[in-house]
C-alpha cells in the first residue's frame, strides 16, 4: 500500500483508546486520514492526551508525513 503524502494538517491518532498516551501508541495522520480511522470518534471512554514531548518525537519518527497506508481511499 502506498503511503500517503501528506505533510499538513498532520495530528497524532491513537491506535487504541485503551493504550497510554505514548510514542507505542501514537500514529501520525492527517486530518482526512485520522476521520477515516476506524477508531475515530468512537464513543466510550476518550483516551488521555498526548504530551507535547510525544507529539515532537512522532512527527520525528514519522518524517513530518502522514503514516496512513489505508486502502479505504482516505488519501
Amino acid at each position: 500500500m502506498a503511503r500517503c503524502t501528506n505533510r499538513r494538517n498532520l495530528e497524532l491518532h491513537h491506535l487504541t483508546s485503551e493504550g497510554e498516551a505514548d510514542l507505542n501508541n501514537a500514529q501520525v495522520l492527517c486530518t482526512s486520514c485520522r476521520q477515516h480511522a476506524v477508531t475515530y470518534a468512537t464513543s466510550g471512554k476518550a483516551p488521555l492526551s498526548f504530551a507535547e514531548h510525544t507529539k515532537e518525537r512522532a512527527l520525528k519518527r514519522a518524517g513530518h508525513q502522514c503514516e496512513c497506508t489505508s486502502a479505504r481511499g482516505c488519501h
